[in-house]
């Protein structure tokens, strides 16, 4: 590939998350109507899950690659935390506000999209399948670590995994999705990742920082930690092509929106969290256009 054909490929992927989460922004700026309650409940219980039904039925994948994609993200999301408790331990700082934060990337508001655009509908559903291995961890260990305690309700009551385990039901059994509910599950989906987009730009523009200099430090230590795990995964499982630019990208990603959400709900100092949101997603723009230098 040439470098014009790199640079417009970048500007391809690039551009379009950059315009809708940049019109959420502007859209809570200028303080027009957005009902933030029913669009976060129609993302979580009925959009996100049909995109995963529809991406994980559209195209064939095979056992061995849903496997993959799920060990990678486990590791990917495991290898940052690992790495940064001790640090956070020598420095006294508080490490359950931090290590959900350093270890839980946005592979589902901004990671869904720049697979999307990146690689196309093949690369939606892996990223897709790393994105539900997230969702599974991200609901559990998520809580969990905010409040001090496991909660197993907050995961039975998560539609993105009956969404994945029917899809998963289907594909495995080499049963076809009926067409009815092919189309059905295949236009709800399509609303995900503009809305997951846009409802981005609008919590962005609602957070606050507070402690702006550590919040700092720790963004660009969740982009180095998290591509550092996406590229050792990706080696250590001998990882090539466009599964491993998916598990490169979804790794790197910024600090996740729910992770200033739970630590909202449990009072786990919200504004350090928010901050982490904040600069993170701005970090993870700028090195995006070398993140897909490596793996275009």
């Amino acid at each position: 590939m040439d470098l014009q054909a790199l640079l417009s490929g970048m500007v391809a992927v690039i551009a379009p998350v950059l315009a809708v989460a940049a019109l959420g922004f502007g859209w809570a700026r200028a303080k027009l109507p957005y009902d933030s309650a029913f669009i976060t409940t129609f993302a979580i219980n009925v959009s996100t899950p049909s995109l995963v039904f529809s991406a994980l039925t559209r195209l064939p994948l095979g056992g061995d690659q849903v496997w993959t994609m799920t060990v990678a993200a486990v590791a990917c999301m495991a290898l940052p935390g690992l790495v940064a408790l001790p640090m956070l331990l020598a420095a006294r700082i508080p490490w359950r506000v931090y290590v959900p934060a350093l270890s839980f990337p946005n592979s589902g508001n901004l990671g869904l999209p720049i697979c999307l655009f990146a690689f196309g509908e093949q690369g939606l559903s892996l990223g897709v399948m790393f994105f539900a291995a997230m969702a599974i961890c991200q609901f559990t260990l998520g809580p969990a670590l905010a409040s001090g305690r496991i909660n197993l309700k907050q995961l039975a009551t998560t539609p993105v995994l009956y969404g994945v385990a029917l899809a998963l039901t289907f594909q495995l059994t080499e049963t076809a999705v009926p067409l009815w509910i092919a189309n059905t599950t295949g236009l709800l989906g399509d609303c995900a990742v503009p809305l997951m987009l846009f409802s981005l730009g609008v919590a962005l523009a609602r957070l606050r920082f507070g402690g702006t200099a550590r919040a700092l430090v720790l963004s660009a230590l969740r982009i180095l930690l998290g591509a550092a795990a996406g590229f050792g995964v990706s080696w250590a499982m001998e990882l090539e092509g466009m599964m491993r630019g998916v598990v490169v990208l979804q790794s790197s990603m910024p600090v996740a929106v729910f992770n200033y959400l739970w630590a909202l709900r449990y009072d786990n100092s919200p504004e350090e969290v928010a901050a982490m949101v904040l600069g993170s997603t701005v970090l993870a723009f700028l090195a995006l256009p070398l993140l897909l230098l490596a793996v275009l």
